[in-house]
């Protein structure tokens, strides 16, 4: 199994992670040495995801069931005209031209748009949860935090425990990897060392991973180096999505890393699978996924392009000035004949 140099490990360790971030409506991009790299969660943005348009459904019809007084209420209003107008003063203040958010079309637009509001509380949860997970590895002690992901991080905390992971197990903490042929960078939440002869959770996920008996795994004391990354949701029930493993994938085999707040590089430490760590309200789950060349030649590098395609090509692809009627000779005709009269005034002045 590939074991990476301790002098590097330990740069990794500790320092990485230094990039600027643009947030534009195309998604997230890594600006480095002034090359515009796609982030890779970015790049997932071209798969189709049934189970999130079936969500976001879901969330707005249970809204609507909360909110049926304002409904009722807006549709009794007319639009006020401004529903769709964007207001450029500051945040708290209002204008004329402000939507007026109690008419039907406001209501409406309020509804519709309750998934948006939700699934940025759960990304807000999400990175909070991670910091926590961050500062644990930094620092070996939970960092004081809100109560609305107290549950998540009692999730983390029980997963390393039943792993037998310390803050020292950790190579990487958020590292940013970039792959400048490509044109792509992203953040990984990070990599870990697995040792089987801690826990009996952590033989048998090293036994799934290389089909050593469990048992024997730890007497051999086997151990493994897995990228992880950790997703945070909010129902019961553990639930994981094909995109998880093509994200870990593009990760895995991007070849640099760049150190935090630096310019320095350095190449990517080997590992040798990943996982996905899922922290739910109340438990956790650990998923091991595929994340071969295979997947990254077939799986990630598609994905990554038609992005990239349906951003830069694609709206020309059905434009209608990508093909053009060439000019009929009676037109091109016509077009010679009032130029050449737009140009006789002039020319008898000068003559």
């Amino acid at each position: 199994m590939p074991i990476a140099e301790t002098a590097e490990k330990n740069l990794t360790r500790r320092d990485f992670h230094s990039h600027s971030v643009e947030e534009s409506d195309d998604g997230r991009w890594y600006v480095i040495d002034q090359q515009r790299l796609m982030s890779v969660t970015t790049a997932m943005k071209s798969i189709g995801k049934r189970g999130l348009v079936e969500k976001a459904a879901s969330l707005s019809a249970e809204f609507a069931f909360d909110e049926l007084p304002t409904l009722t209420a807006a549709s009794r209003r007319k639009p006020c005209g401004n529903t769709w107008s964007r207001c450029r003063h500051e945040p708290g203040e209002f204008c004329d031209r402000c939507p007026c958010k109690v008419c039907r079309a406001c209501v409406e637009r309020w509804v519709a748009d309750h998934h948006n509001r939700e699934w940025a509380r759960r990304a807000d949860e999400g990175v909070r949860v991670h910091d926590v997970a961050e500062w644990w590895s930094y620092h070996r002690e939970i960092k004081d935090h809100d109560d609305d992901i107290a549950g998540y991080v009692k999730s983390f905390q029980a997963y390393v425990a039943d792993y037998g992971i310390t803050p020292d197990d950790i190579l990487l903490a958020e590292a940013l990897l970039v792959h400048r042929d490509i044109g792509a960078a992203g953040q990984t939440d990070g990599a870990v060392r697995i040792h089987a002869e801690r826990t009996e959770k952590a033989a048998k996920l090293v036994s799934r991973l290389t089909q050593v008996q469990w048992r024997q795994a730890q007497k051999r004391r086997l151990t493994l180096d897995v990228l992880f990354d950790i997703k945070t949701r909010e129902d019961e029930e553990p639930r994981f999505f094909p995109e998880n493993s093509l994200q870990l994938t593009g990760y895995r085999h991007f070849p640099v890393i760049r150190v935090k707040n630096s310019d320095h590089e350095v190449p990517m430490i080997p590992v040798d699978a990943g996982v996905i760590v899922q922290l739910l309200p109340h438990d956790y789950a650990v998923r091991p996924v595929v994340c071969d060349q295979a997947t990254y030649e077939q799986g990630f590098l598609p994905a990554l392009n038609l992005y990239r395609w349906l951003i830069e090509d694609g709206p020309a692809a059905v434009s209608s000035r990508t093909f053009v009627l060439p000019e009929t000779v009676a037109a091109r005709a016509r077009k010679a004949a009032k130029e050449q009269a737009a140009s006789s005034p002039a020319t008898s002045i000068a003559a």
